[in-house]
């Protein structure tokens, strides 16, 4: 997992009068995924925003779940009980104001007023309490007590795993505005890309570029060309580490919605791209297609496939809890549960299984996840390892990752 920081808090043009609607339709989606909803589900609530309301919305309710904890810390000495979430959006509304007060730029006063004037005919009620709570936020500043922004079940485990120093870096991090990595298909690609577009972004490897700033990224010079496409620099690493050369087969599992499947088939290599799902299948499709990449798609799930041949290189991005990626996924400590690790770890061994099958000979197995807990992880590998005698492990060494990154890195 990448550990840089990125301490710059979310800019809001957006802050002056008429944007009550954007604090609306962002208290609406908050709710949403308080009930349940997930992120990208609650967007619809966004719907008839313009773009940038809707960007401005969408950083309110990012800010809020990455600063929950917060939030009810600056809350508490101004509520003498907790606002009910429901069936209005008051207690809602004061999260989004908090968030806009104290971690986000915008002026405390177009916060408040504009938070207060989206209220609603169920809110009225409130209205006069959320203006004063606000307000008392407003005037306290920062001076509230210490508050974990992440659920204890998930902070306890990290503490076990990577002690208290560590898991304070990592708490940090999340609460981070994540960037936005571009992957381009070599480094050509990306000399001239950014010969062209010299402000847009720097460097972090031969072919990924981190942008400087944040928007819709089919605006962006080469997203039609396909000479680029979205890929945090972490989930870069893995599908390198399968050494495949050109023309080697590879069969990329749970594949959706494709930045690994993209990067071997800009190599060269011989892809099979399996997953389970129709509908990540068809984004993986549609990036092949607009990147003028080629790989064979298979639509099944990999628990009951059969695999027609055994390939030399097989790549295995397992589904996970992902807690990995709550800097850009806030919302998962609200839908995730302990006891989710554990199922997560039972289906990745049957999968590991799996692909193992489907290994040849003297084959490359590279099992990967985007989760951070060790049960999912090197729990994983370990049990894998004793179950199946005539795999061993080939350990990562730092030359196998890009400099920005294998200073930080944890031993193999």
């Amino acid at each position: 997992m990448e550990k840089s920081a990125q301490n710059t808090p979310p800019r809001a043009t957006s802050g002056g009068r008429g944007k009550s609607a954007a604090r609306r339709h962002a208290a609406a989606m908050l709710a949403a995924i308080e009930r349940g909803k997930t992120l990208d589900e609650a967007r619809d609530r966004l719907g008839d925003l313009s773009a940038p309301d809707r960007a401005f919305a969408a950083a309110m309710v990012m800010t809020a779940l990455r600063r929950c904890g917060s939030i009810e810390a600056a809350l508490a000495p101004h509520l003498k009980r907790r606002v009910p979430a429901r069936p209005h959006l008051a207690r809602a509304l004061l999260h989004i104001g908090v968030a806009q007060i104290l971690f986000m730029d915008v002026p405390p006063h177009a916060a408040i007023n504009e938070t207060v004037a989206a209220t609603g005919r169920r809110e009225q009620p409130f209205r006069g309490l959320i203006n004063a709570v606000l307000r008392r936020v407003s005037e306290a500043g920062q001076n509230f007590g210490a508050a974990p922004d992440l659920p204890d079940w998930l902070l306890d485990g990290w503490r076990e795993a990577y002690g208290a120093t560590h898991t304070a870096e990592i708490e940090a991090v999340l609460r981070q505005t994540p960037p936005l990595d571009l992957q381009f298909r070599d480094a050509d690609a990306l000399k001239n890309w950014q010969a062209a577009n010299p402000d847009l972004g720097h460097a972090l490897t031969p072919t990924c570029l981190r942008l400087e700033t944040s928007g819709d990224v089919t605006r962006l010079p080469g997203f039609d060309a396909g000479t680029w496409w979205v890929q945090d620099i972490s989930a870069t690493l893995a599908a390198p580490l399968l050494q495949a050369d050109a023309q080697a087969h590879v069969l990329d599992l749970c594949a959706a919605p494709g930045g690994k499947t993209l990067q071997l088939a800009a190599r060269g290599a011989q892809v099979t791209a399996l997953d389970a799902s129709e509908s990540r299948l068809e984004r993986l499709t549609a990036n092949l297609a607009r990147t003028g990449l080629s790989a064979q798609t298979l639509l099944g799930d990999l628990e009951s496939w059969d695999a027609p041949e055994k390939f030399s290189h097989v790549l295995l991005d397992a589904p996970c809890t992902a807690t990995g990626t709550i800097r850009r996924h806030p919302d998962l400590p609200l839908h995730r549960r302990r006891g989710d690790i554990e199922k997560s770890a039972h289906v990745q061994s049957t999968l590991l299984d799996r692909a193992a099958a489907a290994t040849a000979p003297d084959g490359t197995l590279v099992y990967c996840v985007c989760s951070l807990e060790p049960e999912e992880g090197e729990g994983a590998a370990d049990a894998f390892l004793a179950r199946h005698e005539g795999f061993s492990r080939a350990p990562i060494v730092a030359d196998e990752l890009p400099a920005c990154l294998s200073a930080a890195a944890t031993p193999a």
